[in-house]
Protein backbone atom coordinates (compact mmCIF):
# COMPACT_ATOMS: atom_id res chain seq x y z
CA UNK A 1 0.00 0.00 0.00
CA UNK A 2 1.27 3.48 -0.81
CA UNK A 3 0.91 6.44 1.51
CA UNK A 4 2.13 9.79 0.18
CA UNK A 5 2.26 11.35 3.66
CA UNK A 6 4.43 8.67 5.30
CA UNK A 7 6.18 7.69 2.00
CA UNK A 8 5.30 4.04 2.72
CA UNK A 9 5.38 2.11 -0.53
CA UNK A 10 7.62 4.66 -2.26
CA UNK A 11 10.95 3.13 -1.17
CA UNK A 12 12.48 2.71 -4.61
CA UNK A 13 10.96 5.87 -6.03
CA UNK A 14 12.49 7.90 -3.20
CA UNK A 15 15.88 6.19 -3.69
CA UNK A 16 15.80 6.94 -7.41
CA UNK A 17 14.84 10.58 -6.80
CA UNK A 18 17.67 10.93 -4.27
CA UNK A 19 20.34 10.22 -6.91
CA UNK A 20 22.14 13.51 -7.65
CA UNK A 21 21.36 15.16 -11.00
CA UNK A 22 24.12 16.43 -13.26
CA UNK A 23 24.46 18.76 -16.18
CA UNK A 24 27.35 19.32 -18.55
CA UNK A 25 28.82 22.66 -19.55
CA UNK A 26 31.83 23.74 -21.59
CA UNK A 27 34.75 25.29 -19.78
CA UNK A 28 35.18 29.03 -20.46
CA UNK A 29 37.90 28.33 -23.04
CA UNK A 30 35.93 25.41 -24.59
CA UNK A 31 38.87 23.07 -23.95
CA UNK A 32 36.83 20.57 -21.93
CA UNK A 33 33.37 19.65 -20.73
CA UNK A 34 32.60 19.94 -17.03
CA UNK A 35 30.08 17.82 -15.15
CA UNK A 36 28.15 19.97 -12.66
CA UNK A 37 25.94 18.53 -9.93
CA UNK A 38 22.45 19.96 -9.47
CA UNK A 39 22.09 21.75 -12.80
CA UNK A 40 20.67 19.09 -15.10
CA UNK A 41 18.64 15.92 -15.49
CA UNK A 42 21.41 13.33 -16.02
CA UNK A 43 21.86 10.75 -13.25
CA UNK A 44 24.68 8.34 -12.46
CA UNK A 45 23.60 5.13 -14.18
CA UNK A 46 25.52 3.00 -11.68
CA UNK A 47 23.52 4.43 -8.79
CA UNK A 48 20.27 4.07 -10.74
CA UNK A 49 21.11 0.46 -11.57
CA UNK A 50 21.63 -0.32 -7.88
CA UNK A 51 18.11 0.94 -7.13
CA UNK A 52 16.60 -0.98 -10.05
CA UNK A 53 18.49 -4.16 -9.05
CA UNK A 54 17.10 -3.93 -5.51
CA UNK A 55 13.59 -3.52 -6.88
CA UNK A 56 14.02 -6.41 -9.32
CA UNK A 57 15.33 -8.68 -6.55
CA UNK A 58 12.26 -7.90 -4.46
CA UNK A 59 9.91 -8.48 -7.42
CA UNK A 60 11.58 -11.83 -8.17
CA UNK A 61 11.30 -12.88 -4.52
CA UNK A 62 7.60 -11.98 -4.45
CA UNK A 63 6.99 -13.86 -7.71
CA UNK A 64 8.60 -16.98 -6.20
CA UNK A 65 6.38 -16.67 -3.12
CA UNK A 66 3.26 -16.28 -5.27
CA UNK A 67 4.21 -19.33 -7.35
CA UNK A 68 4.79 -21.38 -4.20
CA UNK A 69 1.45 -20.29 -2.74
CA UNK A 70 -0.37 -21.09 -6.00
CA UNK A 71 1.25 -24.55 -6.07
CA UNK A 72 0.23 -25.10 -2.46
CA UNK A 73 -3.37 -24.03 -3.15
CA UNK A 74 -3.55 -26.34 -6.18
CA UNK A 75 -2.22 -29.22 -4.09
CA UNK A 76 -4.72 -28.58 -1.27
CA UNK A 77 -7.66 -28.23 -3.67
CA UNK A 78 -7.10 -31.68 -5.24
Amino acid sequence: MRNIKTREGYDYWDKLCAIPRYGFIHSPDNSKVLMCEGVGNWIDMYEAQKVVDQAQDEVNELREKVAALEAFIQKVMK
